[in-house]
């Protein structure tokens, strides 16, 4: 959901979305309350309100104010909350508040198109430039610090691990060695601050590449060896669970491209 409103009194309290609440003031004021604490929403200042928060937003009778609202989320692997373990501010200044408000109408202008592939891109790719700018300007504060400092560096470190591919045959006994903690410590944290298990994460992202992997014209035992299966049949049935369809039918439907075909 997206908007821009013109409001002349607002109390909404005690609210709570399952996504976040992106406010933008251009003129007018506001107040956000979450807990005990209040903030004050002035021109320029965006809040980004993170999901299962509870708050208020409110001004009194007679203002007028002008909102450029957004709610979204943004999930990696649909399961990681990226903006989650960023340190990002409840609510900051935009340097750029009319470049901002610039993108944020293309945004809109973008959604309203009518459905089509090419316009499902441009809608994604759009909302992302949003998304963008507002990181941008974060980070051009110095108000993202990286990783969020309640997750562990031990934690932090099996996310790198995973993500980075480097190990081929991860497994919980791999971490259980290498930090000396139990296996089943390990997938229950590792959840709890991510969102899925570790091996679950991993398997994923192997079978991405994998996939990728497929597209280059690599056999399918080539590519079961590349990831670590010493048994093809085993690698078929992961690949074909988590993608949708058999290794072999995917290197059909996605054949690898010359040169000559690209652009």
């Amino acid at each position: 959901e997206y908007g821009i409103d013109r409001q002349t009194y607002m109390n909404h309290t005690n609210r709570i979305f399952p996504f976040y609440v992106m406010s933008y003031i251009s003129e007018g004021a506001a107040l956000l309350r979450i807990g005990n604490k209040e903030y004050e929403h002035l021109p320029n200042k965006v809040i980004l309100v993170p999901p299962y928060t509870r708050h208020d937003h409110v001004m009194p009778q007679g203002s007028n104010t002008l909102f450029w609202w957004w709610h979204f989320d943004y999930k990696v692997y649909d399961t990681i909350d990226l903006l989650k373990l960023i340190r990002l501010p409840m609510i900051f200044t935009l340097k750029h508040g009319k470049q901002f408000e610039v993108v944020f109408s293309e945004y809109i202008k973008t959604m309203d198109l009518p459905s089509s592939l090419c316009n499902t891109l441009r809608r994604k790719a759009s909302s992302m430039n949003v998304l963008a700018h507002l990181l941008g300007e974060a980070e051009e504060e110095n108000l993202t610090h990286g990783i969020d400092a309640g997750i562990p560096n031990v934690f932090q470190e099996m996310l790198d691990i995973i993500v980075s591919g480097d190990v081929n045959n991860l497994n919980l006994q791999y971490f259980a060695d290498k930090y000396n903690m139990h296996p089943t410590y390990i997938s229950n944290r590792f959840s709890g601050y991510f969102g899925i298990p570790p091996i679950k994460l991993y398997r994923k992202l192997q079978l991405e590449r994998a996939a990728q992997a497929l597209n280059s014209g690599k056999s399918v035992s080539e590519v079961a060896e590349m990831f670590g299966f010493s048994d093809v049949s085993v690698f078929s049935r992961l690949f074909t669970s988590n993608i949708g369809v058999s290794p072999s039918k995917y290197a059909k439907l996605n054949p690898p491209k010359h040169l000559s075909e690209i652009g």
